[in-house]
């Protein structure tokens, strides 16, 4: 029961960036004076970066093992540590970048998209190549790494 409670938090993880930046966007879309692109785009760096960034990282941070399990990858192992911290880097500088100005959203939206897409061809060799069918390698978090960063490059150019 347990173990079926924490697979279903870790396959809901990517929605809480997307439902995040869509409610805070809607909000912004009710205040006077709002621009929707530049809003869309802070809080979906919030949100789907940061916020999102902070989970993961400690999740692998934290929860090593049934993150690891999750994947089908070996628990205990460097890499967790590695990429929670790369998750937790992240997830900071999508928070700092809600904030700042345009360079460091394009900084933060590169570093994102190397990490994210990268490990999307990771979690697509591990299909292809070991047969990898676990939820936390093939499902919602996969959709995510990709949707994502060519969500928030496409939000970028548009925006300007």
């Amino acid at each position: 029961m347990r173990r079926r409670m924490l697979g279903r938090l870790i396959a809901a993880v990517p929605f809480v960036g997307v439902a995040g930046t869509a409610v805070a966007t809607l909000v912004d879309a009710l205040l006077p004076g709002g621009d929707l692109g530049r809003d869309l785009l802070a809080n979906a760096l919030l949100w789907m970066v940061g916020v999102q960034g902070w989970m993961t990282g400690s999740g692998h941070l934290f929860f090593g093992a049934p993150i690891a399990a999750s994947i089908g990858w070996p628990a205990d192992t460097p890499w967790q540590w590695e990429v929670g911290l790369a998750s937790l880097a992240t997830g900071v500088l999508g928070v700092l970048a809600s904030s700042f100005d345009r360079d460091f959203a394009v900084a933060t939206i590169i570093a994102f998209s190397v990490f994210y897409l990268g490990a999307a061809v990771g979690h697509v060799r591990e299909l292809v190549v070991a047969g990898n069918r676990s939820p936390g390698n093939w499902g919602p978090m996969l959709v995510f790494d990709v949707a994502a960063p060519l969500f928030l490059i496409a939000l970028l150019v548009t925006v300007g």
